[in-house]
């Protein structure tokens, strides 16, 4: 909530925007898209929009600022207060400013000195928790409800899942979480169930109906409890504002509706926003078709393209001048997305010209891919450069486990952006703790994790099977163990278990790469795919962890040097490193938004950077070409793009440059490659035939939040 002391905002406009700013303050009325490229100061342009209108004599209740985080809204409250501390008594005629004069029925608002402020700023979710407080009865609800976080909604999902107790015939059944992510990405994407699973995961299609039920038992629960969940919270205000009264009431109330990041809301999203704005029609959304990056949170890119169609009076306003990158990084982005062709044209420019062009750098494969760039770290800090100044990028968070070796040898410090380090994620510490017990069968730790994870193994049963294991004297002891220590559902989790434990005892200790293949190949995959969403990413850091233990021809070798790099990173943790003396490791979606003055895009391969699914989702090439727009545009002055030419990790289909490598004319590049120019025929997504596969991909839920306090 912003509180805004004094009369008027008084601002000399033309002096702090530049020409395609200053058209959007001044002339934002009516439908309007702010086609706002990276770096070209679209939070700037939004909160002098707000500023100018409350300058105007707009009531501040009158005034709609829709964000997508918390963060994001509290930045432009604080940047609007810190204008509004340079308030002065304005000009009425606007003569002297150049700017339209106020309106007979604006002069004498908010021109005393009582303090006003701007309540409707925030988050869809924020914006509907508030307005259903007012109106839940409307939708079944108390005026008192709670809202679920994402943990509570998912046990909620998982009880209902247990009540059903749906019959599988000893198939893997998708888990809570995974149930919670479909139902989520229907709502959010205003489609069924049914659609989502036949696009997404069509391997679990036959279960569509114990899905439903699943959903229609969660939405019974919650309304039995007075709870939502943060899909709820749109679903029922899009509800409520069907209602013609309520509609009446706030779309009449809403002069002006800002909307940031318009090419990331889902069609939900986009039904809301009309409705609030039908009334005035002064709609404002800023985005940037060539930054839309989250379909797989339903994100629907066709919100920003079709905006024309959905107004047709709609103006149209272009940020273009970068205020981030040199121009060489720009002309790069440039190139790269011009291969798109579902987009709105940009061009972007900016007064700063470095010099240095992008270098392209390939190396022979993935470990001196990683030297490379730890070496050129180590040079950019010996100049003198802020460590929190750098940054590696990468499409999937499996492409990093070469780096984050090569870092913890050479003892740089390292905050990873977008998930946990390699060796700290769940499911590498579920391979290495077989691969422990292989190694030492007294280990208690490793014993209890992997038995844990067997159907109908408990805390109790796991201590007998391990107390048993303690009194073996041998590995081949281990079968032997009797079943009359366990019950009936803890038996046939210890048969699964025997079942692995003999494909390894027959690999033996010399090969941990294939201890690893056959750990996965023996059902660790259905358990990836049936437990998590991400279970493609999963399954890529396991694969990851192949390539990794292939260097290796002792176990015991192979265990130390993980742990080794486990205990670095828990050390770097513990130590606590302050964060401006870490570089950063991240994944290219959590990149967005953020920028450094040296970047380094990795493993820009066939295969991995478009990653193998694109080719067969629809606007799969053109999205992840947009995601590697978003890469470059993070960079400054120094841009480094690399690939490994022998490609050995997972999702690689062929060894060799990334499509969106060969696009790129080499004069834009410092290209130390072998590529020439009209390397390849340019793919878009017009040009392709899409094919099924049964494969799961990583489906998230759709909205950004987690906790309560997101909203």
């Amino acid at each position: 909530m912003l509180w805004i002391q004094g009369s008027k905002i008084m601002i000399d406009f033309s002096k702090e925007l530049n020409q395609e700013q200053l058209a959007v303050v001044l002339t934002g009325d009516g439908p309007c898209l702010v086609l706002a490229g990276a770096g070209s100061g679209k939070t700037r342009t939004i909160t002098y929009r707000v500023a100018y209108l409350l300058e105007r004599g707009i009531s501040p209740e009158n005034i709609l600022l829709v964000t997508f985080t918390n963060k994001a809204a509290a930045e432009m409250i604080k940047r609007v207060a810190e204008l509004s501390s340079r308030a002065k008594p304005r000009d009425p005629s606007g003569i002297s400013e150049g700017i339209p004069p106020l309106a007979p029925s604006e002069l004498g608002r908010n021109d005393t000195n009582a303090t006003t402020r701007l309540p409707w700023a925030g988050t869809f979710h924020h914006i509907a928790y508030k307005i259903l407080r007012k109106y839940a009865g409307a939708v079944g609800y108390a005026p008192n409800f709670t809202v679920l976080d994402a943990d509570d909604s998912e046990a909620l999902v998982k009880t209902c899942f247990k009540q059903l107790a749906p019959e599988t015939g000893g198939q893997k059944f998708p888990s809570a979480g995974v149930i919670k992510g479909i139902i989520s990405y229907a709502r959010n994407a205003e489609t069924t169930i049914e659609d989502v699973l036949d696009m997404k995961y069509p391997s679990w299609f036959k279960w569509s109906e114990e899905i439903k039920q699943i959903a229609e038992d969660y939405d019974k629960r919650k309304r039995a409890a007075n709870s939502m969940d943060f899909d709820d919270l749109l679903v029922n205000l899009l509800i409520v504002l069907n209602q013609p009264n309520v509609l009446e009431k706030y779309s009449r109330q809403f002069q002006y509706v800002l909307v940031d990041e318009y090419q990331d809301t889902n069609r939900l999203q986009a039904s809301i926003v009309k409705k609030l704005a039908s009334a005035h029609n002064n709609l404002l959304v800023v985005g940037d078709d060539a930054q839309s990056i989250y379909s797989f949170r339903a994100a629907d890119i066709e919100n920003i393209l079709s905006f024309e169609n959905d107004y047709p009076q709609a103006q149209i306003f272009k940020l273009e001048t970068n205020y981030r990158s040199s121009q060489e990084i720009l002309s790069l982005a440039n190139a790269v997305i011009a291969n798109n062709a579902n987009q709105y044209k940009k061009d972007l420019k900016t007064l700063f010209q470095s010099g240095a062009k992008p270098e392209l750098r390939p190396q022979a494969d993935q470990t001196a891919e990683a030297d490379f760039v730890v070496r050129k770290i180590t040079e950019f800090l010996e100049k003198g450069m802020a460590p929190k100044e750098i940054a590696v990028l990468f499409r999937a968070s499996h492409h990093s486990q070469q780096l984050e070796m090569a870092l913890a040898e050479a003892g740089i410090a390292y905050d990873y952006r977008g998930g946990v380090r390699f060796f700290e994620r769940a499911h590498v510490k579920d391979i290495l703790a077989y691969l422990r017990l292989m190694n030492n069968l007294a280990d208690e730790a490793a014993w209890m994790r992997v038995l844990l994870k067997e159907e109908g193994i408990g805390p109790v049963a796991a201590q007998r099977i391990y107390q048993a294991v303690r009194a073996a004297s041998n590995v081949a002891e281990i079968k032997t163990i009797g079943f009359d220590i366990l019950g009936d559902k803890a038996k046939v989790g210890w048969q699964n278990f025997i079942r692995v434990w003999d494909e390894l005892v027959g690999v033996g200790t010399s090969r941990p790469a294939e201890l690893v293949r056959a750990i996965l190949d023996m059902g660790y995959t259905d358990y990836l795919e049936a437990e998590y969403f991400d279970s493609r990413d999963r399954r890529g850091d396991v694969e990851q962890l192949v390539v990794f233990a292939g260097k290796f021809s002792d176990l015991a070798e192979f265990l130390a040097e993980a742990n080794l790099t486990e205990d670095y990173g828990q050390k770097n943790q513990n130590n606590k490193v302050p964060q401006d003396k870490k570089i950063i490791l991240s994944t290219v979606h959590q990149a967005k938004g953020l920028e450094w003055s040296a970047v380094f895009v990795v493993n820009l391969a066939s295969g991995a950077f478009p990653n193998s699914r694109a080719a067969v989702e629809r606007g799969g090439i053109e999205e992840e070409r947009r995601l590697f727009y978003v890469a470059i545009t993070r960079a400054k002055k120094n841009l480094f793009l690399t690939y490994p030419m022998e490609n050995a990790g997972f999702g690689d289909t062929l060894p060799g440059p990334s499509m969106f490598l060969e696009e790129i004319d080499s004069e834009l590049l410092d290209d130390k490659s072998l590529l020439g120019n009209g390397r390849s025929l340019t793919l878009n997504d017009t040009e392709i035939e899409y094919v099924d596969e049964d494969a799961p991909i990583k489906i998230r839920p759709g909205s950004f939040l987690r906790s309560v306090d997101d909203l």
